[in-house]
Order: structure tokens, then C-alpha cells, then sequence
């Protein structure tokens, strides 16, 4: 079984110029809605963002959710 990845650090280099960078607490439980910690571990591949996480990243970095999974 192959194992899903996203591209959710990539678009963020896209965007930012780098997926190094620190948001305030406030852009985590305000703008994205996710626990800091769990976005660290979608950036790294460690876990897989739900249907909702999902939608929720993609429309912050103004891209279609599909952009972000590699099937």
C-alpha cells in the first residue's frame, strides 16, 4: 500500500520563500485552525492533514486543495 504525501512544505517555500518560518500562535488557532505542533508534522511528512485541514492550507496559500496530495 502506498503511503500518501502532500506537498503542503513545498507550496509553502513557494509562497514564503522558505517552509522555515515561524507563525504567531494567533495564525495557528485563528487563520488555520490546527495545533502548531500538528502543522510542523504535516510539513515533515509525519502525518496527513484531513479533508477539512486540508481546504483550510490550501485556500491560505491560494492553491486547489489537490495541489497538495500526491497520489
Amino acid at each position: 500500500m502506498t503511503r500518501l504525501k502532500n506537498n503542503i512544505g513545498l507550496h509553502l517555500t513557494e509562497k514564503l520563500g522558505s517552509n522555515k518560518v515561524r507563525f504567531s500562535e494567533c495564525f495557528y488557532s485563528e487563520v488555520i485552525r490546527i495545533p502548531k505542533k500538528t502543522f510542523g508534522r504535516y510539513l515533515r511528512n509525519q502525518k496527513q492533514p484531513t479533508l477539512d485541514e486540508l481546504d483550510r492550507i490550501a485556500n491560505w496559500l491560494g492553491v486547489e486543495p489537490k495541489e497538495l496530495v500526491n497520489f
